[in-house]
């Protein structure tokens, strides 16, 4: 065995930060694999791989592994035995998780393991079987939520009149009043603008500016599944806007961000954000209806 070390998990979540790309271009770096890209670019896909880190690690410490650089494939081959039962999604998962942190290019074949098929797919609530996020009546409203962030109670009272367009017309952002009757404005993501603005004037073509036009989704659709989304997109975009110069907001950044709890959250206690710009966080935080960047951290951006 290699020199004694830190708790393995510790040690694979620290690969995880050294792999992190976020808001960084792609870059294909194997030539054995054309879709192998070098790095981790996507916050949901680290999440991921925490959660594969963690149970890889428990396992792990229990075959007295310290170090990371005494993982074997028999190691990892005991791993996925002890999960031979889950589905050939989870296989599928848990394998590109140890490929990537580890670098290298398990397969489930290799290991025994059933290849992965349609009938395994899930969800963040578990298996798809009941979930009608899908569904041609829920779609609609799902995809304003996934636009704008807004939480369920929100979705059958917008208006027309509640969207703040900019110069030309542009819907860029909606007032929603939510949690206790608390009042903001959610900023459009920026690739999304024209189709909701096309949905909003029909709404005022058919009903005024005053009407609700889009109905609460059915209590098996998945509403914080499109938050969370709406959240990495958001802080993604905000990212590329900083580095571009582009302004994101319109030129009225102060229909959106209080400055007073802007300033409290990026200059307030120091979580642990390796990877993330604090600033960023923090403008993600209030359009999703929070003041504190811990929330978007851990419970959209979903960092174990």
């Amino acid at each position: 065995m290699g020199r004694k070390s830190g708790n393995i998990t510790m040690l694979l979540n620290k690969r995880i930060d050294e792999l992190l790309r976020i808001g960084e271009k792609k870059v294909k770096d194997d030539p054995t694999n054309s879709n192998r890209v070098e790095g981790i670019h996507s916050i949901q896909t680290a999440s991921t791989y925490r959660a594969v880190a963690k149970q890889l690690g428990e396992y792990l410490k229990e075959q007295g592994v310290r170090n990371i650089g005494d993982i074997d494939r028999t190691h990892i081959a005991g791993f996925m035995s002890e999960r031979k039962d889950l589905s050939a999604f989870t296989h599928s998962k848990d394998l590109s998780a140890i490929n990537k942190i580890l670098d290298t290019r398990y397969t489930v074949r290799e290991f025994g393991l059933p290849q992965r098929s349609y009938h395994d797919v899930s969800n963040n609530r578990g298996l798809a079987v009941r979930d009608t996020s899908g569904a041609e009546r829920n779609r609609e409203a799902l995809s304003f939520v996934r636009a704008c962030g807004m939480r369920r109670e929100s979705i059958d009272r917008i208006t027309p009149s509640d969207f703040l367009r900019d110069k030309d017309g542009l819907c860029v952002g909606v007032h929603l009043i939510e949690k206790g009757g608390r009042e903001r404005m959610a900023v459009i993501i920026e690739q999304d603008r024209e189709r909701i603005t096309e949905i909003v004037n029909r709404a005022i073509e058919q009903s005024g500016e005053h009407q609700p036009f889009l109905k609460t989704p059915d209590s098996n659709a998945n509403p914080h599944y499109e938050r969370r989304e709406y959240a990495e997109r958001l802080y993604t975009d905000l990212i590329n806007a900083k580095e571009s110069g582009f302004d994101y907001y319109a030129n009225m950044r102060e229909q959106f961000i209080d400055e007073y709890n802007f300033e409290r959250a990026t200059h307030g206690r120091a979580e642990i954000i390796k990877g993330f710009e604090r600033d960023i966080l923090a403008e993600v935080s209030q359009n999703l209806g929070h003041n504190r960047i811990s929330v978007v951290y851990y419970s959209y951006l979903n960092i174990a």
